[in-house]
C-alpha cells in the first residue's frame, strides 16, 4: 500500500466537469471532485486489487475575479464582483476547504493582464474580409485572465 497525492488543475477541472456532467450546486461538484479522486486510490495488477492510501488532494487554482473590465464592443465596464461565477466559486472552494485530506493552493490573477480580446477564428475572418467590423458580436470576445503563483506552488509541493 502506498501513500497516493493527487494533483488537479481546478480551472480546467471546474470547465469540464459543468460541460461533460452539467451544472450543478457547488457542493455537489465538490463532492463528485472528491470522489473522483478517491477512486483513483483503487489500482488492478494482475487481478489483484491494491488501494492505495491519500495523503493529499492538492487543488491549485485561483479565486474568481473581481473586477470591472471594459468591454470594447459595448463600450462600457462589465462588473465582476457580484457574478453568479463568483458567488459560485467561493461557495465551491469552502466546500472543497471542508473535505478531509484536500488542499486547496491558490495563486492570483495578474493585475495587469485582464482584458477582452477578439478569439482567434475571428480575427482570422476579420482579416480575410470574411466579416466586416460591424459583424462583430459580444460573443466573438473572451475573457483573458492570466494566474500568477500557481506554478510555483506546484513545484514547492512536488519537491
Amino acid at each position: 500500500m502506498e501513500k497516493v497525492a493527487i494533483l488537479v488543475d481546478g480551472g480546467y477541472y471546474r470547465k469540464i466537469s459543468a460541460k461533460v456532467y452539467g451544472k450543478v450546486t457547488a457542493k455537489e461538484r465538490a463532492d463528485e471532485l472528491y470522489s473522483y479522486c478517491n477512486r483513483h486510490l483503487k489500482e488492478t495488477h494482475f487481478k489483484e486489487e491494491i488501494y492505495n492510501k491519500l495523503y493529499r488532494i492538492f487543488y491549485y487554482d485561483c479565486p474568481p475575479i473581481d473586477k470591472i473590465v471594459y468591454h470594447p464592443l459595448l463600450k462600457k465596464n462589465v462588473n465582476f464582483s457580484n457574478t453568479d461565477t463568483k458567488k459560485w466559486t467561493e461557495d465551491f472552494f469552502k466546500e472543497m476547504s471542508k473535505k478531509r485530506k484536500v488542499a486547496l493552493r491558490l495563486g492570483e490573477l495578474s493585475e495587469y493582464s485582464v482584458e477582452y480580446n477578439l478569439k482567434y477564428s475571428i480575427t482570422k475572418k476579420l482579416l480575410n474580409g470574411s466579416i466586416d467590423l460591424n459583424d462583430l458580436k459580444e460573443k466573438d470576445f473572451s475573457l483573458s485572465l492570466q494566474q500568477k503563483g500557481v506554478d510555483m506552488k506546484i513545484g514547492l509541493d512536488i519537491a
